[in-house]
């Protein structure tokens, strides 16, 4: 591993900030790998998606398995899409995920701090462990939940579990059995009855880390910008295309993901796309660091918060209705603050790129 590869895998964030401003919008990772976001690369590479291939992650594939969806190609993955599609379609659950936020909201301590990505971590899984298993198992949830923070919960952490004892599975056996009881008993069974047995563990750890990492910090993620916004959270009470806007604009600036995933041609060359270096570029927004909702629409490209091609996540239409459900329903009820650090500096927990611990939301009862 050479020296650029080196950053690139130890210091993502202060890596991506150092080359922002490269005007091609790539960089030469290492021979024959790239890091790219020029938006005209971006547009192309998805257009061709169906004629790559899609390594699986060295950090997540031990958690979330080889055979895992995230990572299938060609026939496979498409049969794998069509048969999971239906379970994240949105608008079969707007009233599951507003009966689960306003049981959340309603357990905020008045007054007290709450770690935002925590809380908005736990809402998230207990939406998309309803969505799979057809009940609540917060026993469960709250153990898959430690499972994945003993391993991502730090960068420290990540690092180490990719790259001290890699090739090995990060597998907990009494776990697995738990969740594979609970989806082969949900009712109805969907995913038992439609996969594979030797398949069910992967994909049901993949649905439910994929299903709730990603939109618990842009859920964070756009209070965090609220918050920053004077006037903005008032205006959002009563102005719903505001609220679409903004929560488009947190999506932009603090992507729930820094990258999106491998794609590797033929002959081996490994192209990395820059979901955060994309939504940054300067050539393509003007004051990029400025969070500013009335923006217009970027470039084919230039915007892709849940991936591209064939790899976008099925699951994004389920995701921005959480987000605005759950952004809707805290300022409808509780006055928000937040105790800012000193630095937002943003936590990566693998793929998923979290407002850090210490970025604590006080809630209090409106009047």
């Amino acid at each position: 591993m050479n020296r650029t590869e080196l950053r690139f895998a130890l210091q993502l964030i202060g890596f991506l900030d150092s080359v922002e401003d490269f005007e091609d919008g790539l960089v030469k990772l290492r021979e024959r790998r790239w890091l790219v976001w020029h938006p005209d690369v971006m547009a192309a590479l998805f257009r061709h998606d169906r004629e790559l291939h899609h390594p699986p992650s060295r950090t997540l594939s031990p958690l979330l398995g080889n055979r895992s969806v995230l990572w299938l190609d060609g026939e496979e993955h498409t049969a794998y899409r069509r048969t999971l599609a239906p379970m994240l379609r949105a608008n079969r659950y707007q009233a599951l995920i507003d009966e689960m936020v306003e049981r959340s909201i309603a357990e905020l301590p008045s007054g007290d701090p709450v770690g935002l990505a925590t809380w908005t971590r736990k809402l998230t899984l207990r939406i998309i462990g309803r969505i799979v298993f057809g009940v609540a198992d917060d026993e469960l949830l709250t153990a898959f939940s430690r499972w994945l923070d003993r391993r991502l919960g730090s960068r420290v952490r990540t690092l180490a579990h990719r790259y001290l004892t890699p090739g090995t599975t990060r597998f907990d056996p009494h776990l697995d059995q738990m969740l594979l009881h609970r989806a082969k008993t949900a009712e109805p069974p969907a995913l038992a009855a439609c996969l594979p047995p030797e398949d069910l563990r992967d994909q049901v750890v993949s649905l439910l880390f994929a299903g709730h990492e990603t939109t618990a910090s842009a859920t964070a993620w756009t209070v965090y910008w609220i918050d920053r916004t004077p006037g903005l959270a008032e205006q959002l009470l009563t102005d719903d295309r505001l609220l679409d806007a903004t929560i488009a604009e947190s999506l932009r600036l603090s992507p729930p993901a820094a990258l999106a995933g491998n794609r590797m041609s033929d002959d081996g060359m490994v192209i990395t796309p820059s979901i955060y270096l994309a939504h940054r570029r300067a050539a393509t927004y003007d004051n990029p660091h400025v969070f500013d909702p009335t923006r217009k629409p970027p470039p084919p490209g230039g915007f892709f918060p849940f991936g591209g091609g064939v790899r976008h996540c099925p699951g994004k239409e389920l995701a921005l209705l959480e987000i605005r459900t759950i952004v809707t329903a805290l300022l409808r009820h509780r006055r928000i603050s937040l105790t800012a650090p000193r630095s937002c500096t943003p936590q990566l927990r693998g793929a998923a790129m979290a407002p850090p611990p210490s970025l604590a939301m006080v809630a209090t009862c409106r009047r």
